[in-house]
């Protein structure tokens, strides 16, 4: 297959980590710990510099790691990474804003997903967290679901 015929009318420009905050008491950890996750992804109207539309996304992910048979406070994670994005000016600003959402939103995570593992498993002596897959499109049709009621 030709990729050209399949690429998004979107280019990486940059992503920066403004924060990344962790509270961990636990020396290893495991597949057997139970993990939550939550994210929020949030987005910049685009500006128009010289020919180009650019755009913003901030994205946010919370992770608990909670220890086996216990009740003591889960290990927590946290991650504020922005993106910025670009294409040109032409494009419409709905179809920016699509591609922004959609294949900037599965890039940022690709990013913050990464950062995480590595983080982690410097963290622990044993084990590392290794965020799941995620369907962008799934997660704005439920975020705008939920946002509705």
């Amino acid at each position: 297959m030709n990729l050209n015929q399949v690429t998004a009318n979107l280019n990486f420009i940059t992503s920066v980590v403004h924060t990344l905050n962790t509270d961990c008491k636990m020396f290893k950890i495991s597949d057997a710990n139970k993990k939550e996750f939550s994210m929020d992804i949030k987005y910049s109207k685009p500006a128009t510099m010289d020919a180009e539309k650019i755009g913003k996304l901030l994205m946010t992910i919370n992770v608990s790691v909670f220890q086996e048979e216990t009740e003591l406070p889960p290990d927590t994670f946290e991650i504020v990474i922005e993106g910025i994005f670009s294409s040109s000016a032409d494009i419409s600003e709905e179809e920016f804003m699509g591609l922004l959402n959609v294949n900037g939103g599965a890039a940022l995570y690709s990013i913050a997903r990464s950062k995480l593992e590595a983080i982690s498993s410097l963290v622990y002596a044993e084990g590392k967290i290794l965020l799941p897959m995620v369907n962008i499109i799934q997660y704005y049709q439920d975020r705008n679901n939920s946002s509705e009621e």
